[in-house]
């Protein structure tokens, strides 16, 4: 592995650290300022290292004489635009003390940075990184990564590559399992023309509001709706964290073509203007309480099609509803299929950087616990769900063969944030004997798989609309997109890797 590449997976976890990270109460001052940088490469324990102050700009990188300086000349600069955009990514700046998201990153951090012996004992509440966030809190300058560094006390902070990378390596052992499974099952046949192509009816969108009550607030909800009377059952589509309904406008605009009335509500909780007010400091990092929001907001669009209280839907009830959802999403649709969230000791390795277990997911799925209940949330109204990329192995880990309904489950072999193997793989094993069917998109990452207004529907575009038609998938089942990723049907009786 080259130097350049093995930096990057510390920034991009030290990225999405940040972004959940939170300032607290004020400490007293940092002792002194980091001048010094080791990252700690997982060859021999050598290290890489770097000045604090030759990361200030791409020219300071350019003219210094550290390890990284010398790395970044060989690149011909490019090094120095990645950090770049790293090390400016924005802090949130609140109160965010105990949030179960901002818990598991903390697991995971501290595994990763190391301050000087002598200037850790001098910290109250032993931890360094906590006690930067607070200092810069208080300082009042710009909330990025930058920052955060030049905050941690100490003169030197070491960033321990070694300790990541054998996660790094699981991920891509996981590859390697899951690329030699696909092999043993041929790419599905090509979709017809009908099927790729937009459907019959002209498509009209529009966004609307439905009201508060007491016991929710108002919900956006945005309607994607063939003009003429609908030929198929009501579609629900759910999307992921910090993202929204335009994400997936893309299958939305597909099916409507096709005849399904489509709905897509904005999880206000935890989409993307969540994130952005988080990172204001104006909000907290999304609650254990949304992972129970979440289906019950589904339920609402539910219940105001059959009150026939939704704008523009006059005359669609709620019968016979294809749920589908991509990640956070996915992980409803799992939910109102009536997956449960029944207690486990696997549950406990959250507190554990360590375990062979852990992967991206468990940040997530980690945070859900404090909520979870064993009760079913399964809808009557749903009669089958397809998940995209959802994590489940943890929440879920006891409770799929509660599931009710046939579920669709769809996975990317490259997606590292919800690895197809623990997250899609091995969960599937767990799943009933009936009718439940997985699908592998070879090549499928967490983001390329859902479509936006702008898309041709995306690669899974056929594959959604036989499953929203209520087609069991077959051997021969032509939902494939000859011109983009191949997918492949895993039988739920294959033997596991």
């Amino acid at each position: 592995m080259a130097k350049g590449s093995v930096l990057r997976p510390f920034f991009s976890l030290a990225t999405l650290g940040a972004a959940a990270a939170c300032a607290l109460a004020l400490p007293a001052p940092a002792a002194r300022a980091v001048e010094l940088l080791q990252f700690r490469l997982p060859l021999l324990g050598n290290n890489l290292s770097a000045r604090v102050s030759e990361l200030r700009s791409a020219e300071a990188l350019w003219n210094g004489t550290s390890d990284l300086a010398e790395l970044n000349r060989a690149t011909d600069g490019l090094l120095a635009d990645h950090i770049a955009v790293f090390l400016n990514h924005p802090l949130p700046r609140g109160d965010f003390h105990g949030s179960p998201m901002v818990q598991q990153i903390r697991v995971m951090l501290k595994q990763l940075i190391e301050v000087d012996d002598a200037e850790n004992h001098a910290i109250k509440d032993g931890d360094p990184v906590q006690t930067a966030l607070r200092q810069l809190r208080a300082s009042g300058r710009p909330a990025n990564l930058f920052n955060l560094l030049e905050e941690l006390p100490g003169q030197t902070v070491t960033i321990r590559l070694d300790r990541a990378v054998p996660f790094i390596r699981r991920i891509q052992h996981h590859s390697r399992l899951v690329a030699k499974l696909i092999k043993e099952y041929p790419t599905l046949p090509a979709a017809p023309a009908e099927a790729l192509r937009p459907g019959p009816f002209a498509v009209r969108t529009t966004v609307v509001t439905l009201p508060g009550t007491a016991s929710h607030d108002p919900l956006e909800v945005t309607l994607v709706l063939p003009v003429g009377t609908p030929t198929l059952a009501p579609v629900v589509i759910s999307h992921g964290l910090w993202d929204a309904p335009t994400s997936f406008l893309g299958w939305a605009q597909h099916l409507a073509s096709h005849g399904a009335p489509v709905f897509l509500p904005r999880h206000p909780g935890s989409d993307i203007s969540q994130q952005a007010a988080m990172l204001a400091g104006k909000v907290p990092p999304p609650k254990p309480q949304e992972f129970l929001r979440r289906p019950n907001e589904v339920k609402t669009v539910l219940d105001a099609l059959d009150a026939g209280t939704v704008p523009g839907a006059s005359g669609i009830k709620a019968q016979g509803v294809t749920f589908i959802g991509h990640s956070w999403g996915g992980t409803t649709a799992l939910q109102l299929a009536g997956a449960r969230s029944l207690p486990t000791p696997l549950w406990k390795d959250c507190a554990n950087a360590y375990t062979p277990r852990r992967n991206l997911s468990w940040i997530l799925q980690c945070s859900f616990l404090p909520a979870a209940t064993d009760a079913s949330m399964a809808d009557p109204r749903i009669v089958r769900v397809m998940a995209v990329s959802p994590p489940q192995g943890l929440v879920f880990a006891a409770g799929l063969m509660d599931l009710k309904v046939p579920v669709l489950l769809v996975g990317g072999t490259d997606d590292f944030v919800v690895p197809v193997r623990p997250e899609a793989v091995t969960p599937f094993g767990d799943y009933p004997q009936r009718g439940n069917q997985l699908v592998l998109a070879d090549g499928g990452t967490h983001f390329n798989l859902p479509a936006h207004t702008e898309s041709n529907g995306g690669p899974l575009r056929a594959l959604l609309l036989s499953w929203v038609r209520g087609q069991p998938l077959k051997n021969q089942s032509r939902v494939w997109d000859p011109k983009d990723l191949p997918l492949h049907l895993i039988p739920l009786s294959r033997p596991q890797p």
